[in-house]
């Protein structure tokens, strides 16, 4: 996702944090992770996200309505267990026609097949719909014969920082599919953080226990609506372990986004902005350049424009705020990478912009990452 990698970043413990990709597979043989999962680097920017809500009808409750074992008999059905030969990852039923989201890590190295087990037991082969590299999603079909119990996206905007989680998925693989998934209880830790070098936007930190074998498992809040998917642990760069109670999953709203596309497409065709060394505004510096206090955007930085980027070609400037892509509002950076997912290269878009305290549209046709 190369336009919009150079967020702000956050600076950890004196540097930069990084992240392992939390389940390349759990390990068949011996139900542990593999210890070569990919790595990544975070940077982080805690702000709203937005997402849109696809699939079968919402249950019922809401952030308070459901114990936590409710919400696992309520959920638990949707989980299914993915397998390639070298190892196991999770994934959801996000249709009842058999469409299962999981990670694109978890099957990527699938040189054959890749089977999923539903909760009662049974396996069935699995096609490849598409897959996006960029943002660590993949999208599985199944014919169940039947219709099954699907799982909605929630939406980032009504998720508070400190909501309560649940993640459930194969950790481990501990029982190798002679039983059902794990369970671990936590809270969103942070919202719109940045996970590089994949350049994910929007991802979700939370201290809900994940392990090798969680990844492509859904993270829910207790409307039962999913909040992430489980896709990376953060590492202590001091003792060479993994950090205790800092983990991630890729937000609902790109989730959506990526789904969407290649349902519709097989894969996901990015457009191509060229900006660098972006961030949400924040209200004094909204103040500082004479727009309203209130205002939520993107703040392009001095120097943060690609010469000869589309962006360049189209007269954007450093101090530059985005409101809007096309009819897409932006609010902060994981509003822009949805943005980029839905418009394709080669189309034009009018960017809705802040420039010297008055709004102006800005013509600009999109390149190819």
């Amino acid at each position: 996702m190369g336009i919009l990698r150079g967020g702000r970043a956050a600076v950890f413990a004196g540097g930069v944090l990084v992240l392992l990709l939390a389940a390349a597979c759990s390990s068949i043989e011996e139900g542990q992770g593999d210890g070569n999962a990919p790595t990544a680097e975070p940077t982080a920017q805690p702000t709203e996200t937005a997402s849109t809500t696809t699939s079968a009808p919402a249950p019922g409750g809401n952030d308070d309505g459901l114990s936590t074992a409710e919400l696992v008999a309520m959920a638990q059905s949707s989980v299914v267990r993915v397998s390639i030969a070298s190892g196991v990852g999770s994934g959801f039923v996000i249709d009842p026609e058999g469409y299962i989201v999981t990670n694109h890590h978890v099957i990527e190295n699938s040189l054959q097949s890749v089977d999923v087990m539903l909760s009662d037991g049974s396996v069935h082969g699995a096609e490849l719909v598409g897959t996006d590299p960029a943002s660590d999603i993949a999208v599985l079909h199944i014919d169940a014969g039947r219709e099954l119990p699907a799982l909605q996206l929630a939406d980032l905007r009504d998720v508070a920082v400190g909501a309560d989680v649940v993640a459930i998925g194969y950790a481990l693989d501990l029982t190798q599919g002679s039983g059902p998934p794990s369970v671990t209880r936590g809270i969103v830790s942070a919202k719109n953080r940045v996970i590089q070098p994949r350049g994910i936007l929007g991802a979700v930190q939370t201290d809900t226990a994940i392990n090798h074998g969680n990844s492509g498992g859904p993270l829910l809040n207790y409307a039962g609506r999913v909040v992430g998917v489980n896709t990376a642990l953060a590492p202590d760069q001091e003792t060479g372990g993994v950090a205790q109670n800092i983990g991630f999953a890729v937000g609902a709203d790109t989730v959506n986004a990526v789904y969407e596309e290649i349902r519709e497409k097989g894969s996901v065709d990015r457009g191509f902005l060229g900006i660098s060394n972006f961030s949400s505004i924040r209200p004094a510096e909204a103040e500082a350049l004479g727009i309203p206090r209130e205002t939520a955007g993107i703040l392009l930085s001095d120097g943060g424009v690609a010469p000869g980027s589309p962006a360049d070609e189209a007269g954007l400037q450093g101090r530059d705020v985005i409101i809007r892509v096309g009819e897409h509002d932006v609010a902060d950076e994981s509003d822009l990478a949805v943005a980029m997912i839905i418009h394709n290269p080669g189309e034009t878009v009018d960017l809705t912009i802040y420039r010297s305290g008055a709004e102006q549209a800005v013509p600009v046709t999109l390149g190819t990452p």
